[in-house]
């Protein structure tokens, strides 16, 4: 299901405990894409840095450049919703001019 861009993280709520990871799509306004992947690459560099980032990947599609790809891996929920509150992610989540929608997936089995 594509939810809005801020909406997805209610979607894998309650987050877990223990490690999981969450992936999916980002589908940007194409007049924007570009825009969103420095957004993307600035992310990344600074999950990095995250104590509870255990791996964080983006992807921009390579038929469709309005699209992009996620894969993060998290130690735990805690860590994940350390991750969101940062301020670069909440800007991004908080401006709709980047996003048509997201369709966020927690793999099961978690």
């Amino acid at each position: 299901m594509m939810v809005d861009s801020g909406d997805f993280l209610t979607e894998i709520t309650p987050f877990p405990e223990d490690a999981f990871c969450v992936y999916g799509t980002v589908y940007a306004h194409p007049e924007h894409a570009d825009a969103l992947e420095a957004v993307y690459a600035e992310t990344t560099r600074l999950a990095q840095l995250e104590p509870g980032s255990i791996y964080y990947c983006l992807a921009r599609d390579g038929d469709d450049p309005s699209i992009f790809h996620f894969f993060e891996r998290y130690k735990s929920g805690k860590a994940f919703e350390a991750h969101n509150q940062q301020p670069i992610i909440q800007k991004l989540l908080k401006e709709d001019k980047y996003f048509k929608g997201v369709k966020a997936i927690e793999p099961a089995g978690r």
